[in-house]
């Protein structure tokens, strides 16, 4: 009998033996970290065709239970690209079998088999015929009574079971996870196959450092073109991040989920779940199994079925569920706070492959978001979030990248150096004469830059000045120096502290370069988010006139990225949770809008003048509290995330950040504010007259007819 065969026998008694229900009654309780639903050959498609991606990317799903204050019991969705586990990625494993799972609190110890080379075909059937089977069968008897199993299956078979598509009841066993999991992830050996197993997927991310980060591209004969490379490449690497990273979203915190099935049978389909942020996410079932996940969802005290106006009452082609909550997540806090720990170096290295790529991008840059990175690693990391080198670069490109960049380095210094005596006097004196009264007095508190002839403050002068030849039109303006001393102090090379500086000068909103109309546009951010989310504030601006709304406070705080305002350590992971570039580009007006929060208060009170306002926030300089301030500037954007609605003046703080693990990004609906020179015709499509609050539920689409290919983009509308 076929491994398949035998497996869909123990999924059906695992089903006899399991009812789920969250732990309101039933048969059997199921465990906190529980898997339920599992599920392999789930595929992800391309929102829109690149060339070079494949159009099926078949992975891993499963669904496990997780307790939650709120909600009772939750389930956690899960999906894992089959490439990851072919090859044994321990940290992706670690997502399907979580650390509440019972079989993670009850480790077995299981034979290891070696990956090296395929077994010969006499033993695969046999192990396929007899042990999988067997072992699945007694670990169901003895999950029953309570005793340790053992389960004996590999990669090579989990990788085998997207070749059971072609029967159209593969297996969805609660039970067959997690065994397998647990056996890969404590595997001894290497994380990684050998690069012939690796799948298209991976050697569609791997690209040259001169071809995937380039921030020296001024040439004029290649500026166009290597600005349209880049462009296209950025695309590629935003689609394969979606692609092939893990996907793993909270049901409890979403919107919906709907269902959408393309046979008679109603087993094969889409799954599209939505966010309450209006984001979707679709999951191709081509090889059954989405039956059995809608019986989940329909046990699942939380979900609950509603019925559509266009559903045909004698044919079930779709499925909508809405998640019901008791109560909503508090606004003090985002619902994602405190769940992340710190990126320390053994964090940091499961996010590297064995060429020293870094992988899942996206979940990168959201644990820096929450939890900031380890002193001990911010040389390492603070290049890749400043752009300097590319995440998907190897270690040896990015070894010769660093080469190639030195070279260029002292080359701008030679130009600098190399000045006629007329050059130099005019660079002495728009230049040098402030850089060298700056320098000498810039983070002195500090030891790497503390004592007399120290040569650290030597080279941070040498960047300054050099980075005034590489960009004449910016040249140096005071302050730049509290910029770069913190780079040079957590890198320590000249050099690569140079390139970081350009690339947080060119490639990150986090700055506001010195021209009137950078800052005034951020400045307009922040008036109307004040307009927005704190209206009280806002409304006392607007009684001060046109003082009140230069928000002179402020300009501080933008220009030196609040390093004036909190001790070092606190200010730093506010740039880093600015540079993760998660879920917005604007982080830094968010913490502004915080600050306002939490310490204006005696603003509005009091009535303050516009002197006094200034005066107020001034005295706050290294009083506040510098965590108390990222959490609340992480609520605000939770609840920025959730309106209904947003003025058109806002549009564009929701349209730079890429959409993550998503496949649409997040667009709210758009209301005109007037705030442009033409009233009658916004710019964004915004209407003048109140929106109603839209519902992130994905329409049926055009071709969705039994038996009819479903289209992979879906509309978002409120039903009927």
């Amino acid at each position: 009998m076929s491994l398949g065969r035998l497996l869909r026998r123990a999924s059906s008694k695992a089903s006899d033996l399991l009812t789920f229900n969250a732990g309101s009654g039933g048969s059997r309780s199921v465990l906190d970290g529980e898997i339920i639903f599992s599920k392999n050959n789930v595929c992800v498609h391309p929102t829109e065709p690149l060339p070079g991606l494949a159009e099926h990317h078949p992975g891993y799903l499963c669904v496990h239970l997780e307790k939650d204050e709120a909600l009772g019991s939750t389930l956690i969705l899960t999906w894992v690209p089959n490439s990851r586990i072919q090859r044994q990625d321990e940290e992706a494993l670690r997502y399907i079998t979580p650390e509440s799972s019972p079989v993670r609190r009850n480790p077995r110890r299981h034979p290891r088999r070696a990956h090296s080379r395929p077994p010969p075909a006499e033993e695969e059937e046999e192990e396929e015929g007899g042990g999988a089977g067997e072992n699945l069968n007694s670990e169901l008897q003895q999950q029953e009574e309570g005793d340790e199993g053992s389960c004996d299956l590999s990669a090579d078979e989990v990788s085998r079971d997207s070749t059971l598509g072609s029967d159209s009841d593969t297996f969805s066993s609660p039970f067959c996870l997690s065994p397998v999991s647990e056996a890969l992830a404590e595997s001894s050996g290497s994380v990684f196959l050998d690069n012939e197993s690796r799948d298209m997927c991976d050697e569609s991310m791997t690209h040259s450092a001169s071809s995937a980060s380039s921030l020296d591209s001024h040439a004029p004969s290649e500026n166009s073109h290597s600005q349209g490379v880049r462009w296209e490449e950025q695309q590629k690497v935003m689609a394969l991040e979606q692609l092939c990273g893990v996907f793993r979203v909270d049901l409890g915190h979403m919107r919906s989920l709907r269902l959408f099935f393309s046979d008679e049978a109603c087993t094969s389909g889409q799954l599209v779940i939505a966010s309450r942020e209006s984001q979707y996410k679709i999951l191709h079932f081509h090889h059954a199994g989405l039956d059995k996940l809608a019986e989940v969802f329909q046990q699942w005290k939380c979900c609950r079925e509603t019925q559509l106006k266009d559903q045909v009452s004698d044919e079930k082609s779709c499925m909508q569920f809405s998640i019901r909550r008791p109560t909503l997540p508090s606004a003090e806090t985002h619902p994602e706070e405190r769940l992340y720990r710190r990126l320390d170096v053994a964090t940091w290295l499961r996010h590297l492959n064995h060429s020293g790529q870094v992988e899942e991008e996206y979940k990168l840059r959201k644990a820096i978001f929450f939890g900031g990175i380890d002193p001990a690693i911010r040389g390492e990391v603070w290049p890749f979030l400043l752009h300097y080198y590319s995440c998907d670069s190897t270690s040896e490109e990015r070894e010769a990248w660093r080469m190639q960049k030195r070279s260029e380095y002292q080359e701008i210094q030679q130009r600098r150096l190399s000045m006629s005596p007329e050059e130099h006097s005019e660079f002495w004196r728009k230049v040098q004469f402030t850089v060298d009264k700056d320098v000498v007095r810039t983070d002195r508190s500090n030891h790497f830059f503390r004592g007399e002839n120290n040569p650290n403050v030597e080279s941070m002068r040498r960047v300054l000045l050099n980075y005034a030849v590489f960009n004449p039109d910016m040249g140096y303006c005071q302050g730049m120096s509290d910029l770069v001393a913190p780079l040079l102090a957590e890198v320590q090379d000249e050099s690569d502290t140079f390139w970081c500086f350009v690339g947080l000068m060119e490639n990150t909103i986090f700055i506001s370069s010195p021209r009137d109309e950078d800052m005034e546009r951020q400045l307009m951010y922040l008036r109307e988010l004040l307009r927005v989310m704190v209206p009280r504030f806002h409304q006392h601006l607007t009684q001060l006139g046109e003082d009140g709304l230069q928000l002179l406070f402020c300009h501080r705080w933008v220009l030196l990225c609040f390093k004036r305002e909190f001790p070092d350590t606190e200010a730093l992971r506010m740039w880093e949770a600015c540079w993760a570039h998660y879920q917005t580009d604007y982080f830094h007006l968010f913490l502004c809008v915080a600050i306002i929060v939490l310490y204006g208060d005696d603003v509005t009170e009091q009535q303050l003048a516009t002197d006094q306002m200034l005066l107020h926030f001034s005295n706050l300089s290294m009083h506040m509290n510098g965590e108390l301030v990222l959490r609340k500037a992480r609520s605000l954007l939770y609840q920025f995330r959730l309106l209904p609605r947003i003025p058109c003046s806002l549009h564009d703080l929701c349209k730079l950040c890429g959409p993550g693990m998503w496949d649409s990004r997040y667009i709210p609906a758009v209301e005109c504010s007037g705030e442009h020179p033409d009233p009658q015709s916004c710019p964004y499509g915004g209407t003048a007259t109140p929106l109603p609050p839209p519902s992130p539920q994905p329409a049926p689409p055009a071709e969705g007819k039994k038996g009819s290919k479903t289209r992979d983009i879906f509309n978002f509308r409120k039903p009927s």
